[in-house]
């Protein structure tokens, strides 16, 4: 399995530069656990951006908004903002300590609907975790090395390069489409050993659109070292600027149901919310009710935690239907 250590030995790797001229640019100083964004649209460059540091975002206060400020809009504009696709991870590799971290993934999860949190991700084992952060993810670090002169706008945080991995341009590493796996057999999946698509892609009107895309963070430990936990979200803004918006430490506020009503087709759902989380109006019918647990009913809206009652609404046709609020 090809580790990386704390600080890549990108030196022992690519030993034919010299030392002054290796760290002159990219991510050649890497360390694991920063956060790494992977950007992609018309298949000719990707952009890839360490964000920094995994602790940045897992220490953020709640509701706390941090705009990644590592690349500049001109880099992504010349990728493209419309049917853009991204993803954002990183991983812990197995010189962490207590054991029970290594390998812990983090990793994106795109929303379908803007104000609605995604379910988490599921775990793997230690090993198949181990995999993709030893093996799967670490060629997209070598890649920026190799192409740390592509691109003139190139920076330390920042570097295009070729969306291709066969470009003479690399020697070591990969390309972040490389990576994900969008040019083997297992797309969008670090090359099929992770549960699903860690990407998210803008609508063809994106940059016109006036509206946000959203995708979630979660910290995934390995099967047994605890629990997934939401960490917040990516948000990405119709002018190419990105903000991590945290929830990761708040204590949630149990909502409360302070009535229901209803007026013709619509009913009417008021709540308290806290001041952090995303709480989520969720309805079924009779047979509902007893089969399916109350967290699984299906979601009809949600709407951030802002530290007052919210109503919510439901148009239905429905004779009788019951609702719950749930909190996340």
């Amino acid at each position: 399995m090809n580790k990386l250590n704390k600080k890549v030995g990108l030196i022992a790797l690519l030993a034919g530069f010299a030392a002054g001229e290796l760290f002159a640019g990219t991510l050649a100083s890497y360390s694991v656990g920063d956060v790494l964004i992977g950007f992609r649209s018309s298949g000719v460059n990707d952009l890839v951006v360490d964000a920094g540091p995994i602790s940045t975002f897992t220490n953020a206060a709640p509701n706390q908004r941090i705009t990644i400020t590592q690349y500049t809009t001109n880099q992504l504009y010349a990728i493209g903002l419309n049917n853009l696709s991204f993803s954002v991870f990183t991983w812990l590799d197995d010189t962490v300590s207590p054991p029970s971290a290594q390998w812990t993934l983090f990793m994106s999860r795109a929303r379908t609907s803007l104000n609605t949190q995604t379910t988490a991700w599921g775990q793997r084992s230690q090993y198949a975790q181990g995999t993709i952060g030893g093996s799967d993810m670490p060629p997209l670090v070598y890649g920026t090395v190799d192409c740390r002169s592509y691109a003139s706008s190139n920076t330390d945080t920042a570097v295009i390069e070729p969306d291709d991995t066969s470009s003479p341009n690399y020697s070591t590493g990969q390309s972040y489409a490389g990576v994900i796996g969008t040019t083997y057999a297992q797309p969008d999946t670090f090359n099929g050993d992770w549960l699903g698509d860690p990407e998210l892609t803008t609508p063809s009107l994106f940059a016109s659109g006036g509206t946000v895309v959203r995708s979630d963070f979660y910290q995934v430990p390995a099967q047994g070292n605890g629990s997934v936990k939401f960490l917040g979200y990516f948000e990405l803004n119709t002018n190419g600027v990105m903000t991590y918006v945290a929830y990761h430490s708040a204590t949630l506020t149990v909502p409360v149901i302070k009535s229901i009503t209803r007026t013709n087709s619509i009913s009417y759902v008021s709540f308290t919310t806290g001041t952090t989380g995303t709480y989520t109006l969720r309805g079924t019918d009779g047979a509902g009710l007893v089969s399916i647990a109350r967290t699984n009913w299906p979601a009809i809206t949600s709407i951030s935690g802002n530290g007052s009652v919210n109503t919510l609404q439901d148009t239905t046709s429905a004779s009788s239907k019951f609702y719950v609020i749930t909190a996340q």
